[in-house]
């Protein structure tokens, strides 16, 4: 299946029948010996006030958002997604899941018979993933945000300008890619990215659309903007 290469402002129309969707960052390590880029993809699950995407709020508090910060564990026992043994997390119903995080941005091999996906990922393992079953969304989801920091980027003086052949993926059931989105130059001295959305359609279907807006936010400022 041909990949559909997006610009930024662009978008993909998802068919309708697609109701499971793969989605992710790969990225190339840096050159040298620089410390390695560990980017971390996030997504959220929001409403629209009144039908306002510019009021967008986290759908029931962050039960739905893909997120480091929104996992239970012993320092956050009231976070809302459930961590597997694998280091993997989902929601409590099953709708959105998040691969194990993944440093390098080519991960690693992924077999046959993995619960989550039927053969491998286009011959190159795991990178920062995510599975959506839009047939098992809440009804009052209008949208996934998705975003994109950088690990510690502070410390390491990392920036998104400095990532090499960058760019999100999104692909259906079988594992086909759909469409990508490259993340280019533009986004030099910037630590956050919103990436991409999800827009729910009046039909019930689903637009990818490529946003690209980079910014300095902390995850914590971004979370909190849809809290407000």
């Amino acid at each position: 299946m041909a990949t559909f290469k997006l610009e930024k402002g662009q978008a993909f129309q998802l068919q309708k029948e697609i109701q499971l969707v793969h989605s992710g960052l790969v990225w190339d390590p840096p050159e040298g010996n620089g410390p390695a880029f560990d980017l971390d993809v996030h997504c959220f699950a929001l409403v629209h006030p009144g039908g306002d995407a510019n009021r967008a709020r986290l759908y029931n508090e962050g039960s739905h958002a893909l997120c480091y910060a929104f996992v239970r564990g012993p320092g956050n026992p009231e976070g809302s997604l459930g961590k597997n043994a694998d280091g993997s997390f989902q929601t409590d119903d099953g709708s959105m899941w998040h691969e194990r995080d993944d440093r390098t941005g080519r991960g690693g091999a992924v077999k046959a018979d993995d619960d989550h996906h039927e053969g491998g990922h286009h011959g190159e393992g795991f990178r920062e993933e995510f599975k959506i079953v839009l047939a098992k969304l809440p009804g009052e989801i209008a949208e996934l945000a998705v975003w994109a920091t950088i690990h510690d980027a502070e410390r390491k003086r990392q920036e998104f300008g400095k990532v090499k052949n960058a760019y999100i993926e999104v692909c259906d059931a079988m594992d086909d890619e759909l469409c990508r989105y490259q993340l280019t130059a533009e986004f030099a001295g910037k630590t956050t990215i919103q990436v991409a959305s999800f827009l729910k359609q009046p039909d019930g279907s689903w637009k990818f659309h490529a946003v690209g807006a980079g910014s300095n936010a902390g995850l914590g400022e971004i979370i909190q903007a849809y809290l407000a």
